[in-house]
């Protein structure tokens, strides 16, 4: 072999019966950096027709300025074993030609980030392919279509990609029907679950994972490798956990027999501590009654939680339901796009009463509808199939004055207490406190009306309905004055800061 500017040209044609062939690689300078030239497109060399195996490894990792492009071996037809291990070829974008038979491969240490899907497409008959170190966590996930690469390769028996960085496979990569089950190491990549194998049985022999990043199997996984049935799987070196949340794994492992380490691999507990799996799965059982206790300690906090919650929600519920309710009702309006009035009203008063009082409030309002007063009542200005609640918050917001009639059946009425609370936070979210008018009948007294009504009292207008017609100015006539003088208070206000508008 002869070295001409980084050239190498083999001299051993000559030979006419060498079979075995071992070079120690050793290249005098670092061109990792170097440019690619114009005959890194396409070079072949020539071997003796009897050489059966070439061993050009080298024993430390060393770099080559070549990359494989378009590689032709002349007279290489009988060649089966090629072993180029720690040659860095600066990348694998090419395909080898000439040696059709070859059978052992090992192209470790190889820089494969820019990978080819027609690397081996002419080594039909090739059974071991190890490629570790080959960055081919980068190389393999960059194919376009990945099921190309081994396509050609049926006989494949025995694969190694060790220490690649690799944290998937592509989709289709062994998606073919080889002819003998699969031996594959993965050791030390960075797979967090099972790689993405085909659902077939009879296709992989052995599947080794130790040393990379695996917990445990997801119920996907461990239904995959049923299906596959390797004959061998192992996992040590992987941080296991064993836990309640890997308890279905665990199970798994004990009744499948297809780990075939468990006495080596090494697990976290619960506590944090390291144990050994098989002797963890020894007390599975046991263990596994514990984490149903576990489970139903938690299951029942949940609840009890949950159930306190909503005891607190619902007293809070109950304290502020009207309040709740109000504000719902008025988003519900804002939805329907319903405008309140700002300087006028339909209605001078909205009247709330107890329908056993109707016979009653209907003189009431004929009195007050003589004198020009608009008033709202529930026969005659409520709309039918309306919800009511609907139509109590909108005659609040359209009416200048709420007018409660207190009497015993309306304290025993249940739509009172609710049009009272009502009022009362219309009153305090637009500033009408002043708006309510009680009529007591009955003879009631204040301690019996609802505390709603209590907390705005210091603002209501308090009228009582005469009993006594003998006692001075306590007659019909001056209770109905007194009403008319409470229902126009505010009209006139209005009317008046109106003219000042007008006069500014």
């Amino acid at each position: 072999m002869f070295d001409s500017t980084n050239s190498y040209v083999f001299a051993f044609c000559a030979f006419k019966h060498l079979k075995i062939l071992g070079i120690p690689h050793v290249v005098s300078k670092d061109n990792r950096l170097e440019r690619s030239t114009p005959n890194d497109v396409s070079y072949s060399f020539c071997l003796p027709k009897t050489l059966e195996q070439l061993d050009y490894h080298s024993n430390v990792k060393s770099y080559c300025t070549r990359r494989i492009a378009n590689l032709t071996i002349l007279n290489g037809s009988n060649l089966k074993v090629v072993n180029m291990a720690n040659v860095t070829v600066r990348d694998c974008n090419g395909t080898i030609y000439g040696i059709e038979n070859l059978e052992y491969l090992d192209m470790s240490g190889f820089d494969c980030r820019v990978l080819s899907e027609h690397l081996l497409s002419h080594f039909p008959k090739l059974i071991t392919l190890i490629a570790q170190d080959a960055t081919l966590g980068i190389g393999l996930n960059t194919l376009n279509n990945a099921s190309e690469f081994l396509k050609i390769n049926a006989d494949l028996k025995h694969i190694d990609l060790m220490k690649n960085s690799i944290k998937s496979l592509p989709d289709g990569l062994f998606n073919h029907p080889f002819r003998q089950k699969l031996t594959i190491i993965l050791d030390r990549n960075n797979f967090q679950s099972l790689p993405n194998f085909p659902s077939k049985p009879n296709t992989f022999q052995l599947i080794s994972l130790k040393y990379n990043r695996i917990s445990c199997l997801s119920e996907d996984d461990m239904a995959k490798l049923n299906i596959i049935k390797p004959s061998s799987i192992f996992l040590h070196g992987n941080p296991m956990e064993c836990s309640c949340n890997t308890l279905a794994f665990l199970t798994w492992v004990q009744h499948s027999g297809l780990i075939s380490d468990v006495d080596e691999i090494e697990c976290i507990s619960q506590n944090g501590t390291l144990v050994i799996l098989s002797q963890f799965l020894q007390n599975l059982k046991t263990y596994e009654i514990s984490c149903q206790s576990k489970l139903w300690i938690t299951l029942a906090s949940c609840i009890s939680a949950f159930a306190i919650l909503a005891l607190l929600f619902g007293i809070i519920y109950y304290r502020y339901r009207f309040a709740f309710e109000y504000f719902f009702l008025r988003i519900k309006m804002k939805l329907r796009h319903y405008q309140p009035l700002s300087e006028e009203f339909i209605h001078d008063a909205f009247i709330s009463y107890s329908h056993k009082d109707m016979t009653w409030v209907k003189i009431l309002y004929d009195k007050l509808h003589s004198k020009g007063f608009s008033l709202c009542l529930y026969h005659k200005d409520f709309k039918v199939g309306k919800p009511i609640a609907d139509c109590i918050v909108e005659a609040i917001n359209s009416s200048r004055k709420i007018v409660f009639v207190i009497t015993e059946d309306f304290l025993q009425s249940s739509w009172g207490t609710y049009e009272i609370e009502m009022t009362r936070m219309h009153a305090f979210r637009e500033g009408r406190e002043s708006m309510v008018v009680v009529i007591l009948k009955d003879d009631i007294k204040k301690d019996k009306l609802p505390k709603a009504l209590k907390e705005i009292w210091y603002k209501v207008v308090c009228i009582v309905w005469p009993t006594d017609p003998e006692v001075p100015y306590n007659s019909e006539e001056i209770f109905y004055e007194k009403l008319c003088i409470a229902l126009s208070d505010s009209r006139s206000r209005i009317n008046d800061d109106n003219i000042q508008l007008q006069m500014t």
